[in-house]
């Protein structure tokens, strides 16, 4: 699905479509925008939301989340690993499922608790292969449409559903209608699929023009249920659902697109027309079958710089009701603005608005001395004739006009005019107490008439005024530069505060008397409640700072203007803060929701037919006071990582901390997508913290901790006060030091009963050594013993046979053949003499070197046919005598077992000198050896091999199969294989003077006497 409708917005219906509201425009939206610098994935096309908030974004480079603040890659929690990186689709599921279809072969699920299975292989014979689309049936079956044709699987069975059941076989886009019936389409076909059959049935779609379309590109539904097909650039009507039927939750009901969405309000939203996005204000609220996809457009973003990319791969709306766009350089949202700001000339300082009974309102620009009348119903401002200085509205609805030339009073319709007691006052100001009109300006007097003549009030003469503010019906609050808040009466002074009993809110700003007194100042905010002011705490105090306007709505709801942006106080979290001393829990609408600039110096909130207007310092915005039909979701906290003094532990599973850490660091996060920099979060450490610490940040770190168990608890709330259900928690155990344990002292005393035993076996290994120079010195007194038989008493004996023999009769004589037999027993006596003085002398064989005698045994041996090698690896070393016979001997052993018995054509020996170890390899190609042979009565060539190799601390090791050749491996350590033998590992530092103190100490004990 790589193309769709190039101008998706629009009509083509009646003339009186034209005449409807035409909706909204991208002015009504903040827009944000995340690039790579803001380390988002690039390339996105595919996204998803699952229910525990998370954003998925698909791309071709891998899989990525999204909490509104930060992005992470994919790590599946059971270890597994994504099939390929190549994204194609996202399916998010009410269970919290997420379906991963790649453009390679395969088809994976990630479960809600972080596990990934693999639903189809990733091989060439895969059922599933470059996937468009995945919608779960009723029944809990699954619909893939691919590139190559339909597939539905049930009970761990995959099934294809082609051109012998009438489906489409290529390029299939799928769509569940909420009736549950299966639509699928392929080029500009489309089908029904019949579930009493189990086959497609074609069904026709003709566009506008009544023509069959070139290309169906997927499928739409509306916020009504109705399903859409897009095709040629408009939209016709697929199916609608039964009256009364239920329509799935939007956000679940409706993956992303690659071409347009619905939003929740019915606007259709469109990428590429033919470049950027494209918005048709309630079109899916429209009636008939077919929406123009040309003619409807009510805004466009198609120009440089108002999107981040004017080619957007992807659109997507979460379940907040934001949109989102994903492109080739990062992702977009697009979300409604609480806010709407009011057409309005630019001019100096600020607005001055006083709303009249008649539903227009009066507005006037007091630095300009400029006044308009504004029709709400029409949206259009009338400018005034005249120079205008103030404008005010009475607690009896008095509209209060100051002008240059006299003050206008409105009420019912009816003007009455009032002259000025005298010239105009720098500064000037008026204003109603329903009883009478109050009129001041800088260093002036304060007048006061009461409908018939000027009167100067004469209380507080010479005080110096900040504020004034009318209350109830015949009273006016003032505030004096001193911190005193005077409440006047009938024009006389009735009560008076002092800046102590004003709980230290600072200078006033505002006062409003219903439906209970609350006072705003420069440093906070203060209610009179059971006959005293209670200063209003929330967690960040400076939302509750310059508060300029205050409002109770229809609904109880409070609204407040301040230095920080506009406020929502639902009745209920008013009530409970003024009368427990609670935070105040608030909805806070700033400049991502179109609030500009800071609240204006003025009475900022004003009720204008049913809205709020709220004056800032950058004009008017318009707030609708209706309750929200999207309630965002309570966040749910999700842990991202646990680190102890910089080692990363895995945050899935209790982890065991290293001994002797002292710092830990817990990284946490909850989705929020609308407005993350408005969560809450609230962390604890059971045996640490004795109660939760509140904060926006992201992340707790606890240092000077012991060993013992501990338990991490997080938990999220909204902009809304809903906290989550349910807490993020882990168990970890920090192990102790070894000075930190209870069993240190027995471990000391375990440390010396070990030096004593080390001490014991190191005079057992000195005796040893003793042992052995005893026995070499007894094998030397044998070989001198053996040296001697052999020149004396065996020569003697010999020299006596020999003079024997020549004096031996040739006669047959008795006494001849009695001599002959006793000189045969002699001549055998002298043999076995031999072979016992061969016995007691050391082995010192003299010949050709190990690599040079099996050359010589293999040349000699070899029959005809029979190939030989020989291959000597490394520097040849000389061989201790005992090692080097022995191999000898085995090596001849194997090679004259395989020329006589292998039926080989190969012969290898392989002699390597190397660094750490001596190793003989004799291998053939011939037919094997039967193992068995080992264990028959009369062959002892096997048990032979493995004996001499024991005999020299050898490991031999045999190789072979019916058919695979055999293979002999005599691998022997250089230490015992080479004369010289290899140097020894010296003693750990930590022994040296143990066993210096230890040798000194066996050498001066007594030696045993020498035998």
């Amino acid at each position: 699905m790589q193309r769709f409708f190039c101008a998706l917005l629009g009509f083509v219906s009646s003339g009186a479509a034209c005449a409807q509201d035409p909706g909204p425009t991208f002015a009504d939206y903040n827009h944000a925008v995340w690039t790579a610098s803001d380390g988002a994935p690039v390339q996105v096309t595919r996204m998803a939301q699952t229910p525990d908030g998370w954003l998925w974004l698909g791309t071709p480079n891998g899989l990525y989340r999204f909490d509104g603040v930060r992005f992470y890659p994919f790590a599946a929690a059971n270890g597994a690993h994504l099939l390929s990186p190549r994204i194609s689709e996202l399916a998010a599921q009410p269970d919290g499922d997420l379906y991963i279809g790649y453009e390679d072969h395969g088809l994976s699920v990630l479960h809600a608790d972080g596990r990934l299975d693999h639903l189809a292989p990733a091989t060439k014979d895969s059922p599933v292969h470059w996937t468009n689309d995945v919608k779960r049936d009723r029944d809990g079956t699954l619909w893939v449409a691919t590139s190559y044709g339909l597939r539905h699987l049930q009970d761990g069975r995959w099934s294809t559903l082609g051109a012998a059941q009438g489906c489409p076989d290529k390029d299939v886009v799928i769509a569940l209608a909420p009736d549950g019936q299966l639509w699928a389409a392929k080029h500009n076909q489309l089908f029904r699929y019949d579930r009493t059959t189990g086959r497609c049935a074609p069904t026709e779609l003709r566009n506008a023009n009544g023509g069959l379309p070139e290309r169906i590109e997927g499928f739409r539904m509306s916020p009504d249920g109705r399903l859409w097909a897009g095709a040629d650039r408009y939209l016709a009507l697929v199916a609608a659902p039964a009256a009364g039927a239920a329509v799935p939750p939007r956000y679940l009901g409706q993956g992303s697109g690659s071409t347009a969405v619905f939003d929740r309000a019915g606007n259709l939203w469109a990428l590429r027309c033919p470049t950027g996005v494209c918005l048709a204000g309630s079109a899916g609220k429209r009636t008939g079958d077919f929406i123009d996809l040309a003619a409807a457009t009510t805004a466009r973003l198609d120009q440089r710089g108002q999107l981040g990319s004017l080619a957007p791969r992807v659109v997507f709306e979460d379940r907040e009701g934001d949109i989102w766009l994903g492109s080739p350089t990062g992702i977009e949202r697009f979300r409604r603005n609480t806010l709407r700001p009011l057409e309005l000339p630019a001019i100096k300082g600020d607005f001055h608005v006083a709303p009249d009974a008649d539903g227009s309102v009066w507005v006037v620009a007091p630095q300009e001395k400029r006044g308009w009348r504004y029709d709400p119903a029409a949206r259009r401002l009338t400018p005034l004739p005249g120079k205008y200085r103030g404008a005010t509205v009475g607690p009896d609805g008095t509209v209060v006009l100051l002008r240059e030339d006299g003050i206008t009073l409105r009420r019912a319709g009816v003007e009455t005019h009032v002259d000025l007691p005298g010239p105009m006052a720098r500064a000037a100001w008026a204003r109603s107490d329903g009883e009478r009109v109050w009129l001041g300006g800088f260093d002036v007097p304060i007048q006061l008439w009461d409908g018939r003549a000027w009167t100067t009030l004469r209380a507080l003469a010479g005080a110096e005024f900040v504020f004034s503010a009318p209350g109830n019906r015949g009273q006016m609050w003032r505030a004096l530069a001193d911190g005193r808040l005077v409440l006047f009466e009938g024009g006389h002074v009735r009560t008076t505060y002092d800046r102590a009993a004003q709980d230290g809110i600072g200078e006033v700003t505002s006062v409003a008397a219903e439906p209970e007194l609350v006072v705003g100042g420069t440093d906070g905010l203060a209610v009179l409640h059971a006959g005293r002011f209670r200063r209003l705490r929330a967690l960040r105090d400076d939302v509750l700072r310059r508060v300029t306007g205050f409002v109770v709505a229809p609904d109880g709801a409070r609204w407040l203007n301040g230095g920080t942006g506009l406020l929502r106080v639902e009745a209920s979290d008013w009530r409970r803060a003024v009368e427990t001393g609670a935070p105040l829990r608030y909805a806070l609408m700033g400049i991502r929701d179109g609030y500009t600039g800071t609240a204006a110096g003025v009475v900022s909130l004003r009720m204008v037919n049913g809205r709020l207007w709220v004056t800032t310092t950058d004009g008017i915005v318009e707030a609708d006071l209706a309750p929200r039909d999207v309630t965002p979701p309570a966040p749910q906290p999700s842990l991202l990582a646990v680190t102890g003094d910089d080692v990363a532990y895995a945050p899935t599973q209790p982890p065991a901390i290293r001994a002797g850490t002292t710092r830990l660091r817990f990284d946490f996060t909850a989705p929020a997508l609308c407005r993350p920099e408005r969560v809450v979060f609230s962390y604890r450490l059971d045996g640490v913290d004795d109660a939760w610490q509140t904060g926006t940040e992201r992340s707790a770190t606890y240092t000077g901790l012991g060993p013992g168990h501990y338990r991490f608890r997080v938990r999220a709330m909204n902009e809304d006060g809903a906290w989550s259900g349910n807490e993020r928690t882990l168990d970890l155990h920090i192990a102790p030091t070894l000075v930190q344990t209870v069993w240190f002292k027995l471990t000391c005393i375990g440390a010396g009963v070990l030096l004593l035993w080390l001490g014991y076996c190191l005079r057992v290994r000195y005796l040893t050594r003793t042992l052995t120079a005893r026995l070499g010195a007894q094998l030397e007194e044998r070989e001198r013993i053996a040296r001697d038989l052999h020149d004396t008493v065996l020569q003697t004996f010999q020299g006596f046979v020999l003079k024997v023999e020549t004096i031996l009769p040739e006669s047959e004589s008795g006494m001849g053949d009695a001599l002959r037999r006793s000189l045969g027993d002699a001549t055998y006596a002298i043999r076995e003499g031999r072979d016992k003085i061969t016995a007691l002398r050391a082995i010192e064989r003299k010949g050709p070197p190990l690599h040079e005698y099996l050359r010589m045994v293999g040349e000699q041996d070899a029959g005809p046919g029979q190939r030989f090698t020989l291959r000597c690896v490394g520097e040849a070393r000389a061989l201790h005598p005992i090692v080097e016979q022995e191999l000898c001997a085995i090596g001849r052993e194997a090679l004259r077992n395989a020329f006589r018995h292998a039926d080989a054509q190969q012969h290898d020996v392989i002699v390597e000198y190397g660094a750490r170890a001596l190793v003989l390899t004799v291998r053939d190609d011939g037919r094997g050896i039967d193992l068995d042979a080992g264990a028959k009565h009369g062959h002892w060539g096997l048990p032979g091999i493995e004996e001499r190799a024991r005999l020299i601390h050898a490991d031999a090791v045999l190789r072979t199969a019916p058919g695979a050749g055999t293979t002999w491996r005599i691998d022997i350590k250089a230490a015992l294989a080479y004369a010289d033998g290899r140097r020894r590992m010296r003693w750990p530092r930590l022994f040296t003077s143990v066993t210096s103190a230890a040798v000194r100490w066996m050498h001066s004990a007594p030696r045993p006497p020498a035998s």
